[in-house]
């Protein structure tokens, strides 16, 4: 079952008022741009629109078409920059880079871009907001751990990491908010922190950044979204150790280090995994890397199966779904 499918609780007061906000917004932006695909609309012909995501600039507008109950795809720049490729373009402008999008939407069979509730938008918004907070946080403490000659300086640094606290303090409530607004959401996320290792703010950025899992179809889409898919790079006799691609969230893929050491401490399955790598490569990275995304394809199993961690599932059912076969192991990947 997928976040959009889960029944619905009332929205909270806060939640409501940010999702009208943002709609009052997108409302006086982007009418002239309904208006201009109306006059170009033929009567016949199914209209498709083809949007690049380009960091998060192109939100408003999927967000907008999607209310419309308009059709759209969402290209990563990656699947565009190979499409062009194959192209005969050389030049790169607005005009041409449009014409693009276009040819390549007529072209192919692109999939339909499903936009996540109000509450997971919101759920990301906070996410992302807490990572940067703790990532300044990480910073100023650094910063007073280092050699400051001047007291006033230390003054202010110790002013600046009372002002984080207190806005994590503050986000933390709205999350708190957020999810007893959401008792569906709350539930499952509960059944992820089940797992060991895995807790409520990893929970929150593995759920916020895959859209409740709606985003991908199988594990090995998630471990190609998250950058732990393992790629290859050979030609002739020369031959480099495969490694993780790293191409995909950076968020994600951040979040989930701490949890797996966390996890090779208090998890015997994942300890016992963990040591079977170590017998086949010295090097203890992969074998993390090996668990995180193990981690991973764990929650997206118990979210889709609505199920809470059982420590008691049979071995010789998780053997036939290691997440790291000796086939790719024995010939070593690296971050």
């Amino acid at each position: 079952m997928s976040e959009s499918t889960l029944p619905r609780a009332p929205l909270s007061p806060a939640l409501a008022r940010w999702t009208a906000t943002s709609r009052c917004y997108l409302a006086r932006k982007l009418p002239l741009t309904t208006r201009w695909v109306a006059r170009q609309q033929a009567a016949a012909v199914p209209l498709w629109f083809v949007v690049e995501a380009t960091g998060v600039y192109y939100e408003e507008l999927a967000y907008f078409l999607a209310d419309q109950q308009q059709l759209l795809s969402v290209l990563l720049p990656n699947k565009v920059k190979h499409f062009a490729r194959s192209t005969e373009l050389k030049s790169k402008t607005d005009q041409l880079d449009a014409r693009l999008l276009c040819r390549l939407g007529l072209e192919r069979a692109l999939p339909a871009w499903r936009p996540p509730t109000p509450a997971l938008r919101q759920l990301r918004a906070l996410a992302r907001e807490r990572q940067v907070l703790t990532k300044q946080g990480a910073q100023l403490k650094a910063r007073v751990h280092a050699y400051q000659p001047n007291s006033r300086t230390l003054t202010r640094l110790a002013a600046q990491q009372q002002l984080i606290l207190q806005q994590l303090a503050a986000l933390d409530q709205d999350l708190t908010e957020l999810l007893a607004a959401e008792p569906e959401l709350a539930r499952k996320l509960a059944q992820l922190t089940s797992i060991p290792g895995i807790g409520l703010t990893t929970a929150i950025i593995v759920v916020a950044e895959t859209s409740g899992f709606a985003i991908v179809e199988n594990e090995r889409q998630l471990a190609s979204y998250a950058g732990l898919d393992v790629v290859q790079r050979q030609s002739g006799l020369s031959s480099h150790a495969t490694r993780i691609s790293k191409r995909g969230n950076t968020r994600l893929r951040t979040a989930l280090y701490l949890p797996a050491l966390s996890s090779l401490r208090y998890n015997p399955w994942q300890i016992a995994f963990y040591a079977r790598l170590r017998t086949r490569h010295p090097s203890g990275k992969l074998g993390v890397i090996a668990v995180m995304r193990k981690l991973l394809v764990l929650c997206y199993s118990l979210w889709k199966n609505d199920q809470a961690y059982n420590p008691d599932y049979p071995t010789a059912h998780q053997s036939g779904h290691e997440i790291a076969p000796a086939t790719e192991v024995s010939r070593g990947y690296t971050g």
